[in-house]
């Protein structure tokens, strides 16, 4: 046995705590951009064109994206409601 492995860890088969980091990160980041597939899939207010040019937010930038739709695009889809149960 090397100085090398010895200094890596003691078991190389269970991941290191930087890599448990980046699984729950990619983890969430999938939840995320789902849930926003989801909801923009659901939603009935916008046009086909507008539910995919925000697909296409969604996807391209996988952080933002999702969080533009679920801080923005929702909104205008929960204001609709609103204003349809009160007129």
């Amino acid at each position: 046995m090397d100085l090398v492995s010895m200094v890596a860890g003691a078991n190389p088969i269970l991941p290191t705590s930087w890599e448990l980091t980046a699984l729950l990160l990619g983890g969430a980041l999938i939840a995320l951009v789902g849930v926003a597939v989801i909801s923009l899939s659901r939603d009935r207010y916008y046009t086909p064109v507008q539910r995919l040019l925000w697909l296409l937010v969604i996807l391209a930038a996988p952080v933002l994206g999702p969080i533009l739709w679920l801080a923005v695009g929702r909104r205008h889809t929960l204001e609709q409601e609103v204003r349809g149960h009160d007129g």
